[in-house]
């Protein structure tokens, strides 16, 4: 089955609250997004947004904010929640290569579906290229030693080391930390969060 199509088919078929990844508290990565200065006026770039209730609270702020997801399905029940005229719905596969200048940039629970490493390789130069001098970036991704499955697919976890050896010198970390995540099912999940500033 093609990605789009497992996503698809997860978003039209299951309930949002029973999803594994479903966030019923956003304090944690509220907690985060409070850290970034004028966050207001910020374009933001959603990565794997799902039908993520964040998306939302992103939408009512001044700036631009691009939701994006390979599942059309998820962006169709965005769609009908969300009408602002400063959200684009960005249908498509962030393991291809692409650019959509942003400041803020966020991925909680995508990245880690990445498992090819020319896919890997393409999200982080995407990343690199969408992100303006001084923008931010918020992982929050299975930490090392946690789950090794989630949606059926397999997954890469992280730490702080794997993050940098991706983005390289040109950017700077924040703030890290690792968080026990409550699942729907409420079997508990270890996820590594961390801020990165880009310096050059």
């Amino acid at each position: 089955m093609k990605k789009q199509e497992h996503w698809d088919k997860i978003f039209n078929t299951q309930c949002e609250e029973i999803l594994g990844w479903f966030e019923k508290d956003f304090s944690q990565t509220l907690k985060y997004l409070e850290k970034i200065e004028k966050l207001e006026n910020k374009d933001v770039f959603v990565s794997g947004v799902g039908t993520s209730k964040i998306a939302d609270i992103l939408a009512l702020r001044e700036g631009k904010t691009v939701l994006n997801d390979i599942s059309l399905e998820a962006l169709n029940i965005l769609k009908k929640r969300i009408k602002r005229e400063n959200v684009e719905f960005f249908h498509f596969d962030i393991s291809k290569p692409f650019k959509k200048e942003c400041d803020v940039w966020i991925d909680r629970a995508v990245l880690h579906f990445l498992i090819e490493e020319e896919e890997i390789k393409n999200y982080f130069e995407s990343l690199k290229q969408s992100l303006r001098k001084d923008g931010l970036i918020l992982f929050a991704q299975y930490t090392k030693g946690t789950a090794e499955k989630c949606a059926s697919l397999p997954l890469k976890q992280y730490d702080v080391e794997e993050f940098n050896l991706y983005l390289g010198k040109g950017f700077k970390l924040l703030e890290s930390e690792t968080f026990e995540f409550s699942m729907p099912s409420l079997d508990k999940r270890e996820f590594i969060y961390a801020l990165y500033k880009k310096i050059d």
